[in-house]
């Protein structure tokens, strides 16, 4: 009677699609092909697939126990499974690899290496005729188990070396991850060794310089996003693969190219690499100064654009700090509107913490209301108590911000100046407006494009979904041509600046006290002062106004404006 013959599957794996360019898997076919040949079987199946060996699930081999599996009841069973070394089969340890090898073994199938390693099962009473569970034994076991466990040790060795050298150079200052948006990584020789450093991106650093600068002048961002967009900005377009074939992946599309949303624009601000440090686990979140490279906007710029979600703080020595929800003048408090007390902004002159009010009962029955400080802050006790009368405080303050007044003349030297401002500006305005206008024509290209597709087209879905982007392209001029006007900003629109200033500017005690709610008031004191002014600082007439006052005490004296601690910009719509 003619014995049946044997049949095997070989398995060929690599642990990334990029070994797949060089014969990794060809030598590993042939070496199977030639062990399947000495032994007398025959080959059904060959399994050449890209897929890491560090993972606990190979999908590649649940593949090929199906394979095995339709062939259980026909006539050409499969009963080996070649492989060329144990770690081929996984590199997670012997665990992995001892499960693989009992899952086979329930379909009838014996794993087989090339090299030999692996033993077929014995049984110590085979020569009686009779086999248990404990007489039945691989001898291989043990080498096995040694061969698995120097597969997964080789794994962390590798990855110690390449990760823990990518760690060094993220301490070092050196780039090691893939570049925000307005960056590229560059290739750098130091010291005779290549390193990758950040690099201005040519084609999209002026997006990201805009939004910092916008941002950083007060801008809200929904503008901000309108304006970017309309300057033709979009998101970093990518390939998009289909990996169902893993031996021969293929290009089906490509994803990004979206518009700017004010979510994206706030999470990515504060990336500190924009001001030129990084700061992350691989540094154990310690910043560190990038290397050859100082950012796309300085770190003044960032932490005015942040607004104290992020800062970053730089010492006298050159080293830096990140803080996080950081204003240097202290928290400010949350507290409930009352509109008994509107004077509430105003700080202790010890602590600086928000005034409260209260109006407590004296031993007569009355109320004897007061702005008063309870000495603490940050839960813990700063001084002793501070009081002052209601009437007393707002007295005060009312008397102060009445004087607030501008110099005879003054309006018309600040419109010179807004003028010779807006002239420096002029290049950038026209550099905008034309980035716009382009990004108008190429919209507009695409539609045309667009349109003539969807005359074309037959089938009811394609002209439906033409029609749809045809629509969200029409919006998109729209805005984009909108933000084009509001941003030419032009001398009859500083002059109507000037006109607005003036009638806000003329009774400020006024404004504030018509101010709905306490974040009203502190938004509308911000246009005062520097800084929330103390008790003590509006009592003897000292707070730190903001430019615009200051610009009109120096010009009662020089009545000149041609020297100034911080100059002062037309906004982008008048």
């Amino acid at each position: 009677m003619t014995e049946r013959p044997t049949y095997c599957v070989i398995d060929c794996r690599v642990s990334d699609p990029s070994q797949l360019k060089g014969d990794s898997l060809d030598d590993q076919e042939k070496l199977g092909r030639q062990f399947a040949e000495r032994s007398g079987w025959i080959v059904a199946e060959v399994f050449k697939k890209p897929h890491s060996g560090t993972t606990k699930e190979r999908q590649d081999f649940e593949e090929v126990k199906m394979y095995i599996r339709s062939r259980i009841h026909t006539d050409k069973p499969i009963k080996k499974y070649i492989i060329k070394c144990i770690d081929r089969a996984t590199r997670a340890g012997y665990v992995v690899y001892e499960r693989m090898k009992r899952e086979l073994a329930e379909l009838g199938v014996q794993m087989c290496d090339v090299y030999g390693i692996i033993q077929p099962e014995r049984n110590t009473l085979e020569h009686l005729g009779v086999k248990y569970k404990w007489s039945e034994y691989y001898p291989s076991e043990s080498a096995e188990m040694i061969t698995a466990y120097n597969g997964e040790q080789e794994v962390r060795q590798i990855l110690t070396r390449m990760i823990g050298a990518q760690i060094r150079y993220a301490r070092e200052g050196w780039a090691t991850r893939r570049a925000p948006d307005g960056m590229i990584n560059k290739r750098f020789f130091y010291d005779g060794k290549d390193r990758v450093i950040r690099a201005t991106d040519p084609e999209r650093s002026h997006y990201w310089v805009k939004i910092f600068e916008m941002r950083a002048a007060g801008v809200d961002d929904n503008e901000i996003v309108k304006t970017i967009n309309a300057m033709g900005y979009r998101t970093l377009t990518t390939r998009r693969w289909d990996r169902s074939n893993k031996e021969h992946p293929t290009v089906v599309g490509k994803k990004g190219g979206k518009l700017l949303t004010v979510k994206q624009l706030q999470r990515r601000i504060t990336q500190t690499e924009y001001a030129g440090i990084v700061c992350e686990s691989w540094t154990k979140h310690q910043p560190v100064r990038l290397r050859e490279f100082n950012g796309l906007v300085s770190v003044d710029l960032f932490n005015r654009a942040n607004r104290g979600k992020v800062f970053v703080k730089e010492h006298g020595d050159g080293s830096v700090e990140v803080l996080y929800n950081y204003s240097p003048w202290g928290k400010t408090k949350r507290l409930r509107n009352n509109p008994d007390y509107p004077w509430k902004v105003i700080t202790c002159p010890f602590c600086t913490s928000e005034l409260l009010g209260s109006a407590p009962r004296g031993k007569s029955g009355k109320h004897f209301p007061a702005y008063h400080c309870g000495g603490v802050k940050n839960g813990k006790r700063a001084h002793s108590g501070f009081r002052v009368r209601k009437a007393d405080l707002e007295k005060c303050v009312k008397n102060y911000i009445d004087n607030l007044r501008f110099e005879k003349g003054f309006l018309e030297k600040l419109e010179e100046k807004l003028v010779r401002k807006y002239r420096s500006k002029e290049k950038d305005i026209v550099e905008m407006s034309s980035a716009i206008s382009r990004s108008v024509s190429e919209l507009k290209a695409e539609q045309a494009q667009k349109l003539k597709a969807f005359e074309v087209a037959e089938s009811i879905i394609t002209r439906k979904m033409l029609e749809r982007e045809i629509e969200a392209l029409d919006v998109q001029i729209k805005d984009a041509e909108s933000k084009r006007g509001t941003i030419e900003v032009n001398e009859k629109g500083i002059k109507g600046f000037i006109r607005y200033a003036k009638r806000v500017m003329e009774h400020p005690a006024e404004i504030l006290e018509k101010a709905d709610d306490l974040q009203s008031r502190r938004a509308l004191m911000s246009l005062f002062f520097e800084k929330t002014p103390t008790y003590h600082e509006i009592l003897n007439g000292t707070p730190k106004l903001q430019p615009i006052f200051r610009l009109s005490e120096q010009f009662k004296v020089d009545k000149s404006l041609s020297l100034t601690s911080r100059g002062i910009e037309p906004r982008l719509t008048p």
